[in-house]
Protein backbone atom coordinates (compact mmCIF):
# COMPACT_ATOMS: atom_id res chain seq x y z
CA UNK A 1 0.00 0.00 0.00
CA UNK A 2 1.39 3.56 -0.94
CA UNK A 3 1.93 5.47 1.86
CA UNK A 4 0.19 9.11 2.20
CA UNK A 5 0.96 11.94 4.22
CA UNK A 6 -2.59 11.22 6.02
CA UNK A 7 -0.26 8.84 8.35
CA UNK A 8 1.06 11.57 9.98
CA UNK A 9 -2.88 12.96 11.03
CA UNK A 10 -1.75 11.63 14.64
CA UNK A 11 -3.30 13.17 18.39
CA UNK A 12 0.34 14.09 20.07
CA UNK A 13 0.03 16.82 17.40
CA UNK A 14 -3.33 18.10 18.42
CA UNK A 15 -1.75 21.39 20.40
CA UNK A 16 0.17 22.57 17.35
CA UNK A 17 -2.72 21.68 15.18
CA UNK A 18 -4.54 24.45 17.66
CA UNK A 19 -1.21 26.78 17.40
CA UNK A 20 -1.79 26.51 13.15
CA UNK A 21 -5.40 27.38 13.57
CA UNK A 22 -4.70 30.52 16.18
CA UNK A 23 -2.34 31.81 13.73
CA UNK A 24 -4.76 31.76 11.16
CA UNK A 25 -7.75 33.16 13.54
CA UNK A 26 -5.18 36.36 14.18
CA UNK A 27 -5.22 36.94 10.59
CA UNK A 28 -8.84 36.57 9.83
CA UNK A 29 -9.72 38.87 13.22
CA UNK A 30 -7.00 41.83 12.38
CA UNK A 31 -9.15 41.71 8.68
CA UNK A 32 -12.86 41.56 10.39
CA UNK A 33 -12.27 43.36 13.35
CA UNK A 34 -9.74 45.90 12.23
CA UNK A 35 -8.08 45.54 15.62
CA UNK A 36 -4.49 44.09 16.79
CA UNK A 37 -6.28 43.26 20.24
CA UNK A 38 -7.30 39.71 19.57
CA UNK A 39 -4.49 39.52 16.80
CA UNK A 40 -1.91 39.32 19.57
CA UNK A 41 -3.71 37.54 22.51
CA UNK A 42 -3.98 35.07 19.91
CA UNK A 43 -0.10 35.09 18.90
CA UNK A 44 0.41 34.76 22.65
CA UNK A 45 -1.59 31.69 22.52
CA UNK A 46 0.46 30.61 19.82
CA UNK A 47 3.61 31.05 21.69
CA UNK A 48 2.16 29.28 24.86
CA UNK A 49 0.73 26.19 22.55
CA UNK A 50 4.71 26.22 20.96
CA UNK A 51 5.97 26.46 24.71
CA UNK A 52 4.05 22.96 25.41
CA UNK A 53 3.49 20.90 22.52
CA UNK A 54 6.54 19.14 22.77
CA UNK A 55 5.62 17.84 26.19
CA UNK A 56 2.02 16.92 25.25
CA UNK A 57 3.56 14.66 22.25
CA UNK A 58 6.08 12.93 24.33
CA UNK A 59 3.16 11.71 26.33
CA UNK A 60 1.83 9.57 23.24
CA UNK A 61 3.91 6.79 21.52
CA UNK A 62 5.24 7.72 18.10
CA UNK A 63 7.21 5.94 15.14
CA UNK A 64 10.10 7.61 14.33
CA UNK A 65 9.24 9.24 11.47
CA UNK A 66 5.99 10.45 13.22
CA UNK A 67 8.25 12.04 15.88
CA UNK A 68 10.26 13.60 12.66
CA UNK A 69 6.91 14.62 11.00
CA UNK A 70 6.35 16.62 14.40
CA UNK A 71 9.73 18.38 14.40
CA UNK A 72 8.58 19.54 10.73
CA UNK A 73 5.24 20.21 11.51
CA UNK A 74 6.19 22.47 14.75
CA UNK A 75 8.71 24.87 12.56
CA UNK A 76 6.28 25.12 10.15
CA UNK A 77 3.85 26.58 12.30
CA UNK A 78 5.86 28.66 13.54
CA UNK A 79 6.47 30.10 9.96
CA UNK A 80 2.95 31.15 10.38
CA UNK A 81 2.17 31.70 13.60
CA UNK A 82 5.20 33.80 14.31
CA UNK A 83 5.95 34.70 10.70
CA UNK A 84 3.22 35.78 8.54
CA UNK A 85 0.55 36.29 11.42
CA UNK A 86 2.05 38.97 12.64
CA UNK A 87 3.27 40.79 9.90
CA UNK A 88 0.18 40.36 7.78
CA UNK A 89 -2.43 41.22 10.80
CA UNK A 90 -0.71 44.41 11.22
CA UNK A 91 -0.44 45.13 7.65
CA UNK A 92 -4.25 44.73 7.22
CA UNK A 93 -4.84 47.50 9.97
CA UNK A 94 -2.49 50.12 9.91
CA UNK A 95 -2.62 53.13 7.81
CA UNK A 96 0.49 54.12 5.85
CA UNK A 97 1.47 57.60 5.06
CA UNK A 98 2.86 57.64 2.16
CA UNK A 99 4.18 55.15 -1.16
CA UNK A 100 7.57 55.47 -0.05
CA UNK A 101 6.70 54.98 3.53
CA UNK A 102 4.75 51.80 1.69
CA UNK A 103 8.01 50.12 0.28
CA UNK A 104 10.08 50.55 2.72
CA UNK A 105 7.87 48.35 5.39
CA UNK A 106 7.26 45.77 2.62
CA UNK A 107 11.37 45.38 2.32
CA UNK A 108 11.47 45.27 6.06
CA UNK A 109 8.23 42.87 6.60
CA UNK A 110 10.06 40.49 3.45
CA UNK A 111 13.56 41.06 5.33
CA UNK A 112 11.79 39.80 8.53
CA UNK A 113 10.18 37.00 7.06
CA UNK A 114 13.25 35.69 4.87
CA UNK A 115 15.12 35.65 8.48
CA UNK A 116 12.32 33.75 9.93
CA UNK A 117 12.13 30.79 7.54
CA UNK A 118 16.02 30.70 7.99
CA UNK A 119 16.03 30.22 11.46
CA UNK A 120 13.34 27.60 11.46
CA UNK A 121 15.12 26.12 8.77
CA UNK A 122 18.42 26.48 10.91
CA UNK A 123 16.80 25.55 13.53
CA UNK A 124 15.71 21.85 12.18
CA UNK A 125 19.13 21.23 10.59
CA UNK A 126 21.82 21.99 13.44
CA UNK A 127 19.98 21.91 16.55
CA UNK A 128 20.91 19.06 17.77
CA UNK A 129 24.48 20.32 17.98
CA UNK A 130 23.97 22.88 20.62
CA UNK A 131 22.36 23.05 23.66
CA UNK A 132 21.17 26.18 23.45
CA UNK A 133 19.73 28.36 20.47
CA UNK A 134 21.61 29.95 18.40
CA UNK A 135 19.41 33.36 16.84
CA UNK A 136 16.48 34.70 18.27
CA UNK A 137 13.69 31.66 18.37
CA UNK A 138 10.57 32.98 16.20
CA UNK A 139 8.20 31.93 19.56
CA UNK A 140 10.09 34.81 21.33
CA UNK A 141 9.78 37.06 18.53
CA UNK A 142 6.32 36.21 18.42
CA UNK A 143 5.70 36.96 22.10
CA UNK A 144 7.56 40.47 21.22
CA UNK A 145 5.11 41.15 18.63
CA UNK A 146 2.49 40.56 20.48
CA UNK A 147 3.66 42.75 23.33
CA UNK A 148 4.47 45.54 20.82
CA UNK A 149 0.52 45.00 19.64
CA UNK A 150 0.09 46.37 23.03
CA UNK A 151 1.19 49.61 22.44
CA UNK A 152 0.37 52.17 20.56
CA UNK A 153 1.50 50.90 17.19
CA UNK A 154 3.22 53.18 14.45
CA UNK A 155 4.61 51.81 10.98
CA UNK A 156 8.01 53.50 12.14
CA UNK A 157 8.01 51.04 15.31
CA UNK A 158 7.02 48.37 13.22
CA UNK A 159 9.88 48.84 10.65
CA UNK A 160 12.90 48.77 13.68
CA UNK A 161 10.89 45.37 14.76
CA UNK A 162 11.27 44.03 11.71
CA UNK A 163 14.57 44.51 10.61
CA UNK A 164 15.50 43.96 14.41
CA UNK A 165 14.13 40.57 15.49
CA UNK A 166 15.32 39.17 11.60
CA UNK A 167 18.81 40.16 11.91
CA UNK A 168 18.44 38.94 15.50
CA UNK A 169 17.09 35.54 14.38
CA UNK A 170 19.43 34.82 11.78
CA UNK A 171 22.17 36.29 14.16
CA UNK A 172 24.95 33.96 15.76
CA UNK A 173 24.47 34.79 19.19
CA UNK A 174 23.83 32.09 21.91
CA UNK A 175 20.72 31.36 24.26
CA UNK A 176 20.79 28.99 26.68
CA UNK A 177 17.84 26.36 26.11
CA UNK A 178 15.09 27.39 28.89
CA UNK A 179 14.85 25.42 31.73
CA UNK A 180 12.30 24.98 34.30
CA UNK A 181 12.50 28.72 35.66
CA UNK A 182 13.13 29.66 31.89
CA UNK A 183 9.72 27.86 30.41
CA UNK A 184 7.81 29.14 33.35
CA UNK A 185 9.09 32.81 32.72
CA UNK A 186 8.28 32.32 29.05
CA UNK A 187 4.83 30.72 30.02
CA UNK A 188 3.85 33.67 32.51
CA UNK A 189 5.23 35.97 29.60
CA UNK A 190 2.26 34.46 27.02
CA UNK A 191 -0.67 34.11 29.57
CA UNK A 192 0.03 37.86 30.84
CA UNK A 193 0.00 39.21 27.30
CA UNK A 194 -3.45 36.80 26.53
CA UNK A 195 -4.78 38.60 29.41
CA UNK A 196 -3.55 41.97 28.86
CA UNK A 197 -5.15 41.89 25.05
CA UNK A 198 -8.16 40.68 26.72
CA UNK A 199 -8.46 43.45 28.74
CA UNK A 200 -7.89 45.97 25.74
CA UNK A 201 -11.36 43.63 24.19
CA UNK A 202 -13.10 44.83 27.08
CA UNK A 203 -12.17 48.42 27.11
CA UNK A 204 -10.90 49.16 23.38
CA UNK A 205 -8.96 52.43 22.65
CA UNK A 206 -9.26 53.17 18.49
CA UNK A 207 -5.62 53.94 17.26
CA UNK A 208 -4.83 54.40 13.67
Amino acid sequence: MTPSATQYFHPSNVITYLSLLAGLLAIVSAKRLESLSVAGGLIALCALADTLDGKFARLFKRTESQEQFGVQLDSLTDALAFGLAPVVSFYLVVSFESSVAHLIWLAAAFFYLLSAITRLGFYNIHGDESSGFVGLPTTVAGLIWSSFFLTDPTVAGSVALLIGCGIAMVSSISIPRPRRLGIMAILAWAVLLVILHGASILMPTKHF
